[in-house]
């Protein structure tokens, strides 16, 4: 089998090879909309005969790292024909994916698993948390009232997107996880003009915060009418909410509470650190279900850890194994604090030993290296673990608020 990236004229194809791995049927209108933030260059097809059997790709992006932010490949797309499972084919592109991106220069790679099994064995490890969240209404009273200065304004679409990437641009110069949005991804990717909503639920509407006209935060939402013995029974479903301030995000809120005929409130994706908790003055009604969110993989481990920086000063000498990117494998010396980090290639005794998914795992901050421990899964004494440990750990945790 020959794997490779597609042509444009192969791309229809493509897409609905992959809908076949996911069960989705996609409509021409949603293969045009993909075509206009593809790279087809970083696609990867497996071709059996002329059958595409299995495929993946790359959105190029700036992710943000603590302290920095580094080009990342967003892997996605992957799948793989129910005929053709269990051959290697998946083994096999993957490997060619990562050589790739190494080929590139690219430190690091990131995806969200539609199988928490399936990623693992290729070096990623769960770097972020995300969090579903489910509230009654009628129980949103705050414990804490801020005071904003400013307003909420519903806004067009057009109005959103002219204003809503300096928004976003803000919040994600210091949000671990978050990522890069072009024009051609705002779009056609997170507000694309086409909009077919699902489950009985409104088209989008659009709502942002501003202080003297600055916009300072947004959320989009849509609403599904219900009615149960003549009573409003709705729900109102927050797709994403943004605040570069912290009066922007009370204010926002605030406002989706108050959204009348609405007895339940939804939101997916959220952080694991969500502040909302802390604001609610029964916050038990709060219901909160974690989900594993942001993948990440060191793919050159010298310049994915020199690229973040580190909350406490400190050297560690990390012993990594990776089979997959047979360039990692070996031990590194690391320095590094708040003002920045070296890291180089060592023969000294190693302080922690860990596999290419564990660092993957504790690189954003969001993840405990002493838990990876008691799990069997990180190897170190309890000095080096806890000086690990401050040093990779990281305030905001990490949260990828949307899925590529």
């Amino acid at each position: 089998m020959e794997v490779r990236p597609v042509t444009s004229e192969e791309f229809d194809t493509f897409v609905n090879a992959t809908g076949v791995g996911f069960g989705w049927h996609p409509t021409g209108e949603e293969i045009e909309g993909i075509r206009h933030i593809a790279e087809y260059d970083r696609t990867l097809a497996t071709f059996d005969g002329e059958e595409i059997v299995s495929t993946t790709g790359i959105f190029s992006f700036d992710m943000t790292v603590p302290g920095g932010s580094l080009p990342t490949a967003g892997v996605t797309w992957v799948s793989v024909k129910p005929t053709h499972r269990r051959q290697g084919v998946l083994r096999a592109m993957m490997q060619r994916q990562l050589n790739d991106v190494h080929e590139r220069g690219e430190a690091l790679a990131a995806l969200w698993a539609s199988e928490s099994i399936i990623y693992g064995r290729f070096g990623y490890g769960m770097a972020a948390e995300t969090v579903i969240l489910k509230i009654d209404r009628l129980r949103t009273d705050l414990a804490y009232q801020p005071n904003t200065p400013g307003r909420c304004r519903l806004v067009t679409r057009d109005e959103a997107l002219a204003s809503w990437p300096k928004v976003w641009d803000r919040f994600r110069a210091s949000q671990p996880g978050s990522y890069s949005r072009s024009e051609a991804w705002w779009q056609n990717h997170t507000m694309r003009e086409k909009d077919t909503p699902r489950g009985g639920y409104s088209g989008r509407y659009f709502v942002q915060y501003e202080e003297d006209g600055e916009p300072l935060g947004y959320v989009r939402y849509r609403l599904r009418e219900n009615d149960e013995d003549g009573n409003s029974n709705g729900t109102t479903a927050v797709q994403e909410l943004i605040a570069a301030t912290d009066h922007a995000y009370a204010a926002l809120w605030q406002y989706i509470f108050g959204i009348d005929l609405m007895s339940t409130i939804t939101a997916h994706l959220r952080p694991a650190d969500e502040p909302l908790l802390w604001m609610l003055a029964d916050p038990r009604r709060l219901v909160r279900r974690p989900w594993d969110g942001l993948w990440m993989r060191t793919v050159d481990v010298i310049p994915a850890l020199e690229g973040r920086r580190y909350p406490v000063e400190g050297q560690l000498v990390l012993d990594v194994r990776d089979s997959i990117c047979a360039w990692n494998e070996g031990r590194y010396a690391l320095e590094g604090g708040p003002d920045g980090a070296t890291c180089r290639r060592t023969d000294a005794a190693a302080d922690v030993t860990l596999g290419a998914a564990d660092l993957g795992a504790v690189y954003m901050g969001g993840t405990r290296i002493r838990s990876l421990a008691r799990a069997g899964r990180v190897a170190g004494d309890d000095a080096a673990l806890a000086k690990a440990e401050a040093m990779f750990g990281w305030d905001p945790q990490p949260w990828c608020p949307e899925v590529f």
